[in-house]
């Protein structure tokens, strides 16, 4: 599945579990996330309630995640849960502090900044590629 199916979900909630480093030639990261239209059902997690999805890069340049208490989101308003940027605060502070730029015009590619406002986290990962995501077992 590919990542067009959340993206195009809306009143759906995602809560983040972790991150792997893979040896997978499809998932260089894999992220584990569960997700819900009930915000409650994440805080509870009990069997049967959620949504378990995993959600692979074949590469990327970085991936974090930032307690939502030390996150400053810009614009107002709903934030969905997964959003795709073409330019971002991330992506110009990695153009200044990192040789990205240059990785970009030596590859012949074009990082994106993947974001995901998880409940209780923000998660960036930036790639060149989009996701596999794997909606794993459905409520």
């Amino acid at each position: 599945m590919r990542d067009a199916s959340l993206l195009s979900r809306e009143n759906y909630f995602i809560a983040f579990e972790g991150f792997a480093e893979t040896r997978l030639p499809e998932a260089a990261v894999r992220m584990f996330v569960r997700g819900s239209e009930n915000e409650t059902d994440l805080l509870l997690n009990l069997p049967g309630t959620v949504d378990r999805w995993h959600i692979d890069f074949r590469s990327y340049a970085f991936y974090s995640a930032t307690s939502e208490d030390f996150t400053s989101m810009s614009g107002g308003g709903t934030i969905p849960a997964y959003r795709i940027y073409q330019q971002s605060d991330l992506l110009t502070f990695l153009a200044h502090q990192s040789n990205l730029k240059e990785q970009e015009k030596q590859r012949g590619i074009h990082f994106l900044h993947f974001s995901f406002a998880c409940m209780e986290h923000q998660v960036d990962i930036i790639s060149s590629e989009k996701p596999l995501i794997q909606l794993l077992n459905t409520k």
